[in-house]
């Protein structure tokens, strides 16, 4: 465990590949309790191991390369469109991987707007990746931390999330904005595995059902406040063949700025929890 006391690190020299289903089942645990799980030292990482390991959590996000020529370009060739690379370098067709850009990638989860989406994220580092920095929340435990009078005010709030344009990041899929109002997710949310906290992607967020943005805005702020306190976040700093796994409903991420994007690649697989006995 982190220093934090709620960052998982694990053991460089515990072999992912040779997990068993139990050992699976006690991540996914860990995962859907602590909202990250660390591993340095894993540069001998395949695709197609990265593959084996996402797949004994769940199912993993296969991509529709062909509703889109530019999500062709995000995904790591012979991946079985299952991976993305993440990277402002550029492909055969000299088009950049997925969120290349230098500037933040401000906070942000997996597709706050679709009912389907994957709750968990796989990041891997191949190279270059010395000197960048992504940092993670804990909403269970911001969510544990409210007053309780705040709790009673917000325990039937639904959302409305999407995205606009510069929101928390400029790379939008072509789209100024695309906010989701017949698909709306508590804002207090119990995860896979029986955690409750917050759903609260702020800078994917239009408004609260009921009421208008500006009304949206003072709870907003509370809410924003309170989860960005230095007690709910862990701060990567990546080395090459670092892995990091994190939960995407309780938790939120931000990659900073880095010049060193062109250079940077990092392996990106969205997966669920199928696999998983996450009970007790």
């Amino acid at each position: 465990m982190h220093n934090n006391g709620w960052t998982v690190i694990l053991d460089p020299e515990f072999n992912l590949l040779k997990a068993t289903q139990k050992d699976i089942n006690t991540l996914g645990k860990l995962l859907a309790k602590y909202t990250v799980i660390v591993q340095s030292g894993q540069h001998h990482l395949t695709l197609d191991d990265e593959r084996k390991v996402t797949k004994m959590f769940g199912n993993i996000e296969k991509h529709d390369v062909a509703s889109n020529p530019l999500i062709k370009s995000m995904m790591v060739e012979n991946s079985n469109d299952e991976i993305n690379r993440v990277t402002g370098g550029l492909d055969k067709d000299g088009l950049p991987g997925l969120f290349g850009h230098v500037s933040a990638l401000d906070w942000h989860c997996n597709k706050p707007a679709v009912s389907d989406r994957m709750p968990v994220v796989w990041l891997f580092a191949v190279k270059q990746s010395k000197g960048s920095r992504t940092s993670f929340t804990n909403n269970i435990m911001a969510y544990e931390d409210l007053d309780l009078e705040i709790k009673k005010e917000i325990k039937d709030l639904k959302l409305v999330c999407g995205f606009s344009r510069g929101s928390y990041t400029t790379y939008t899929f072509g789209k100024d904005q695309d906010f989701n109002e017949y698909y709306t997710p508590p804002l207090v949310y119990t995860n896979n595995g029986n955690q409750t906290g917050l759903f609260f992607p702020f800078l994917q967020f239009r408004n609260f059902v009921g009421m208008t943005e500006e009304e949206s805005l003072p709870l907003t702020k509370l809410l924003k406040d309170h989860i960005l306190q230095e007690k709910y976040i862990y701060h990567h700093d990546w080395e090459d063949g670092d892995v990091t796994m994190f939960e995407q409903w309780l938790g939120l991420h931000k990659r900073w700025e880095f010049p060193g994007m062109t250079d940077r690649l990092l392996h990106r697989i969205c997966f669920d929890f199928t696999n998983c006995d996450l009970s007790d």
